[in-house]
């Protein structure tokens, strides 16, 4: 049986894969720079499906944020492999896992755009990423943990008519101190960030809100998507991610101001990484 995973820093889904079947479960996301050996153990241990024996796995291909480094898909690995004894286990970045699902093994550009951001091009093997990902403190521009920290940043700066400030604070009730400690003390803090995102869709037609998400998107298109497809002569981009496809007609907007078409949006990526599994 094949285990293969989706993880992003929110989020991870997971589907074991037989011959005849495929069962599906959700664990929280296992960036290796925001969880513990102890929290991923907790969490399999608790949600991996009881109709299944972890020792029937016998491949894992595991695709998550944060694993674009060897040092990082080494420390997965090694908290995996106890857990999956028999199975032999691939971690590579979201951004590959991001590319399979969205070409196979053709050739493309791919963009994820979920909690965090990553571009890069799929030569139908490998993986180039001419761009480091940053994480949201440096990079991750047009993901959710950045239009969240845009969002409060707006807030509570007064940036905002006071107005929408309200209307935010009806909704949060946030407090500075609340804040802070979420952010600089707890862990996770970039999912803590995109938690704010419903704010941004419940209010999407906001002229305030249009500008900020118009300029992110613009920020996206001018420093990331139209270097890398100038590098590689391709005018179109293929997106993974819950974020791409909320703001998918913004998006494609700022894009088309400097001739970049999109070729497909995947909320998840999952159920084409399956597929490809279980046809190959």
């Amino acid at each position: 049986m094949i285990l293969v995973a989706d993880s992003g820093s929110t989020k991870t889904n997971w589907a074991c894969i037989d011959k005849t079947q495929s069962i599906h479960f959700n664990t929280i996301g296992m960036n290796p720079y925001f969880v513990t050996e102890e929290q991923v153990k907790s969490e399999i241990q608790d949600n991996f499906p009881k109709t299944v024996s972890s020792s029937e796995i016998t491949a894992l291909y595991f695709y998550g944020s944060g694993c674009g480094r060897e040092e990082s898909q080494m420390i997965i690995k090694n908290i995996l492999q106890p857990i999956f004894p028999n199975a032999e286990i691939t971690v590579d970045s979201d951004l590959v896992g991001a590319a399979i699902a969205c070409y196979g093994r053709e050739k493309g550009i791919v963009a994820i755009l979920g909690t965090g951001m990553n571009i890069g091009y799929w030569d139908g093997k490998k993986l180039e990423t001419p761009m480091p990902s940053l994480g949201y403190i440096f990079g991750d521009a047009g993901s959710g943990a950045v239009l969240g920290r845009k969002l409060i940043q707006f807030v509570f700066e007064k940036r905002f008519s006071q107005a929408l400030v309200n209307n935010f604070q009806q909704k949060y009730h946030l407090q500075l101190s609340e804040l802070l400690d979420k952010v600089y003390k707890q862990p996770r803090p970039n999912a803590y960030l995109a938690s704010f995102i419903p704010f941004l869709t419940e209010n999407l037609e906001n002229e305030e809100i249009q500008k900020m998400l118009h300029d992110a998107y613009k920020e996206f298109a001018s420093v990331y998507a139209k270097p890398i497809t100038e590098k590689y002569s391709v005018t179109k981009i293929s997106f993974v991610g819950s974020i791409s496809v909320v703001f998918q007609t913004i998006l494609q907007d700022e894009l088309a101001q400097i001739g970049i078409e999109t070729k497909a949006f995947i909320a998840s990526p999952l159920h084409s990484l399956e597929k490809f599994f279980k046809n190959n």
